[in-house]
């Protein structure tokens, strides 16, 4: 049976109640009727922690498409030959193991998706006035937000880019839940479809506690709104990840238009600011427990992660032998431009330390005491610099290298600032190079980039990237039964 209409088929088969171990549970003792489920605010909440818990699962987020499978396709990590991620390296998309990797993302996507879509079906047939305070802007903006999203992970992975050929097909745009299969668009066609959700979740977004903090009406402490509701993707989120799409897209102008309203927002410095670049003080402790690792302060989305020493505490330390997830100290050095006097970044600094005889890449550890455990980037403000810094290095290149320098302060190299008679080009390398050092880890980032401009050349990998490297293969049921194809 198609993957995607078989998804359909179980959530339609059962609306869950949706806590962390019965969601998406098929059980009988878990099912209960949709219009029950809905009939109360508590289930709409139910319904996105269901879907924020899956995208923390190891076959989402929580590994294969965070630290793990669509990281290494990037080549940051130095990948054992013997090792259990070899093929992945190799970009070996055939290998048994990957193939399984790849139908997990495929199939846990469109799980999501489809739950999303149960949610918005519902919360559309509802009044504001049912829900408590904004909740009604809220969960209905992240549900479109989360679609959106979601959706555009998918393309970056199934799809060509459109600078490879923006004619070719696009992932499944789903936004119902029928059981008929859904069919493939043109790459730009299906962008603008998440172009139009993430409007629509902006729209709604901006009732969010957190959206209000720029009138200084909320605390700006991220975790301070919806206690019980974090992560939750907010109006910020919805805007950097529209600049995202714009730029992978090609459209440098609307591309530019929403990263600097991230930009913009942080410029202000305003003391009731949702966001801001982690201060010095937070990186200075020579407890490991009190160090920011994350530079969580400018998290515009984040997910939190059950029990995820196992994976922090595995393939980023010794005890993952031929396993682990770590750059070598050469590839560190080069990656963090040691040779050029750059030693002093806060990336390299905190993010490598000792275990056995060898260092190893600590973003991720798990550290006992520390508040910042279990926590995995989605979306982090820097993006929105480096994304207005690639668009403005033709027209305006004096503020694109002010833009990176803003960065580069934040992040201990003050006294290393970029030269101002950069050339476009140059420019361009330089955002490059803050891909590599700034998103070390975090699921793909810096592949997406290569994919986005269609570069010919992957730095660590032997092989030569084409289509058949930047487009991974739809899985194998939804060819013959859906008819899919990329």
């Amino acid at each position: 049976m198609n993957t995607i209409r078989h998804i359909i088929i179980m959530a339609l088969a059962c609306i869950t109640l949706a806590s962390c171990n019965d969601w998406l549970d098929v059980s009988p003792k878990s099912q209960i009727k949709e219009e029950d489920h809905f009939n109360r605010e508590g289930g709409f909440k139910d319904q996105l922690t269901g879907v924020y818990t899956a995208m923390a699962n190891m076959t989402m987020y929580g590994q294969n498409m965070g630290v793990g499978f669509t990281e290494v396709l990037s080549h940051s990590y130095d990948i054992n030959a013997n090792g259990m991620w070899r093929y992945a390296a190799e970009f070996d998309y055939k290998n048994t193991v990957n193939e399984s990797s790849i139908q997990s993302m495929w199939m846990g996507a469109y799980s999501c998706i489809a739950n999303l879509n149960i949610l918005i079906k519902n919360i559309e047939k509802k009044q504001p006035d049912f829900f408590q305070g904004n909740h009604y802007y809220t969960f209905r903006g992240e549900a479109y937000g989360l679609r959106a999203f979601l959706h555009l992970d998918l393309m970056r992975l199934f799809a060509c880019a459109p600078a490879m050929d923006a004619n070719a097909p696009g992932v499944p745009y789903v936004t119902e839940y029928s059981t008929a299969v859904v069919g493939q668009k043109p790459v730009r066609e299906t962008m603008q479809l998440i172009i139009n959700d993430l409007m629509t979740a902006r729209e709604a977004l901006a009732y969010d506690s957190l959206k209000v903090a720029d009138d200084g009406k909320s605390s700006r402490n991220y975790y301070g709104q919806r206690q019980a509701r974090i992560p939750y993707f907010n109006y910020y989120a919805a805007t950097l990840t529209l600049a995202r799409a714009y730029l992978w897209m090609g459209d440098r102008e609307n591309a530019l238009k929403y990263a600097n309203e991230i930009i913009g927002i942080v410029d202000k410095e305003m003391l009731r600011s949702p966001f801001a670049f982690t201060h010095y003080t937070q990186m200075n402790s020579s407890n490991l427990n009190e160090v920011d690792r994350l530079f969580s302060d400018e998290l515009l989305f984040m997910l939190p992660m059950n029990k995820w020493e196992n994976i922090g505490n595995y393939y980023f330390k010794s005890a993952a032998a031929t396993n682990a997830l770590t750059p070598n100290e050469q590839t560190a050095q080069d990656i963090y431009e040691m040779n050029n006097g750059l030693g002093n970044d806060w990336r390299r600094l905190k993010w490598f330390e000792q275990d056995g005889t060898s260092k190893f890449f600590c973003k991720f550890w798990h550290i006992e005491g520390s508040r910042y455990n279990d926590i995995y980037p989605m979306l982090r403000m820097t993006e929105a610099y480096y994304i207005a810094a690639e668009c403005e290095k033709n027209t305006n290149p004096e503020r694109a290298i002010d833009l990176l320098n803003t960065v580069r302060k934040a992040r201990n190299l003050s006294t290393r600032p970029l030269a101002e008679t950069l050339t476009a080009d140059e420019i361009q390398n330089e955002v490059y190079k803050e891909y590599r050092k700034e998103f070390l880890g975090e699921g793909g980032q810096l592949f997406f980039y290569y994919k986005r401009l269609n570069a010919n050349n992957i730095k660590g990998s032997a092989v030569t990237p084409n289509k058949s490297v930047y487009v991974l293969p739809i899985p194998s049921n939804d060819v013959e039964f859906g008819g899919y194809t990329n």
